[in-house]
């Protein structure tokens, strides 16, 4: 448990420091490969390097959201630069530019990576190429909204070459593939995107909402904690909606990570003791459910009771 505790603080700190960087300037209208996009590919290097690092201790939430982080960036600047040569003439359609790369829109990287700012920097890149600055700035403040906003400057791939632009893009189609094969993202969106993405309480004001759909409650739940694994008390909340949408699989999983950053909390031990219960072990349903107890209140008591109850507690 400390091990896992330990690292996870790591990370933090190895997320803030790479925010902390400022690979561009901020007008987005110079640039160089070798200045902004050297960076870019350093910070998701060690972006990887830290989700590895998480995921070797088995915190899949929050090598998940890392990875995620990683990938957003990449396939962000990829698909910019799919954009650009299909607006130089390449390509019937976009598609034909895109091919077989693992995104193929903005939405699908925003919700491959719900704590980045960089799919709304990069398409506001794009609108911006093509004159159209309303558009531009309305997505360039979506990125800065963003807490782990950070300025870039890729105008300059507008000037670039053909011949250059699918050098570069061979590079970053290669890291873009090896984040792709290192994990699956479960962010979904179920609305149209907003910038509030990188939002835990956005998700939540979301999954109550859409109470009436168990399923979809519980998507939301899981893409709050997906867009911030670093806050235990959402573990309980998504383990819950999850117990609520009948899927026990995606609770276990939750509660493989919560137990250990909030092993007291009050709706991860009652989702635990749940699960417990499920697989007719009711001496580990009984344990959970003391810990809940000792600090359960309200409804979550009445629960509780209920659960204590079924097995005889």
């Amino acid at each position: 448990m400390i091990k896992k505790i330990i690292i996870a603080a790591l990370s933090c700190l190895i997320l803030f420091s790479l925010t902390a960087c400022n690979p561009g300037g901020n007008n987005q209208e110079s640039g160089s490969k070798n200045g902004t996009y050297d960076q870019l590919v350093k910070n998701v290097n060690e972006l990887l390097s830290a989700a590895a690092l998480q995921y070797d201790v088995g915190l899949d939430f929050e090598s998940e959201y890392v990875y995620g982080l990683a990938q957003a960036e990449i396939s962000s600047l990829r698909l910019l630069i799919d954009n650009v040569l299909w607006l130089k003439g390449e390509g019937e359609e976009i598609s034909d530019i895109i091919g077989d790369a693992p995104y193929s829109d903005w939405d699908e990287i925003v919700a491959a990576g719900l704590g980045s700012d960089a799919p709304f920097y990069f398409e506001g890149l794009l609108w911006k190429m093509q004159g159209e600055k309303e558009k531009a700035n309305e997505l360039f403040k979506k990125a800065q909204a963003n807490p782990l906003h950070e300025d870039r400057d890729f105008y300059y791939i507008k000037k670039m070459s053909v011949k250059d632009l699918y050098e570069l893009r061979k590079e970053v189609v290669e890291l873009e593939n090896k984040i792709y094969a290192a994990y699956t993202p479960r962010g979904v969106l179920l609305t149209e995107r907003t910038g509030a993405e990188f939002s835990p309480a956005y998700h939540l004001a979301m999954a109550s909402d859409r109470a009436a759909s168990a399923s979809q409650a519980a998507q939301c739940a899981l893409n709050a904690l997906l867009c911030s694994p670093y806050s235990p008390a959402l573990y309980g909340n998504a383990a819950l909606y999850a117990l609520a949408a009948g899927d026990i699989e995606l609770t276990a999983e939750i509660l493989s990570d919560g137990l250990y950053l909030a092993p007291d909390d009050v709706s991860i031990n009652y989702a635990a003791a749940v699960v417990s219960y499920a697989g007719d072990d009711n001496a580990s349903a009984k344990v959970y459910l003391d810990k809940a107890k000792a600090n359960a209140t309200g409804d979550m008591l009445a629960r509780v009771n209920e659960l204590y109850a079924k097995i005889g507690g």
